[in-house]
């Protein structure tokens, strides 16, 4: 039986200091390049962020969800600021 300072599998731990710069780049609406392990890439603004995906909203979208790409953080080898 856990204690309740166990993380469950999916938390968002934003003492990490990743966590946090991720936070800042979706405040600041900074458009992003992700390159996933599998060797593609995607470009966009990130929306959200999860214990388990980030959210991105793929070039000229609007803010409606439907436009959102979902990205496993486990898929992810490289974010890098296109700005």
């Amino acid at each position: 039986m856990g204690t309740l300072t166990d993380q469950r599998a999916g938390d968002l731990d934003t003492s990490r200091p990743g966590v946090r710069q991720i936070q800042v780049w979706i405040r600041d609406r900074i458009p992003l390049s992700v390159l996933l392990l599998e060797g593609s890439s995607l470009s966009g603004v990130p929306a959200w962020l999860d214990g388990d995906y980030l959210a991105l909203q793929s070039g000229a979208a609007t803010a409606a969800r439907a436009d959102l790409v979902l990205i496993n953080h486990r898929a992810i080898a490289v974010l890098r600021p296109l700005t």
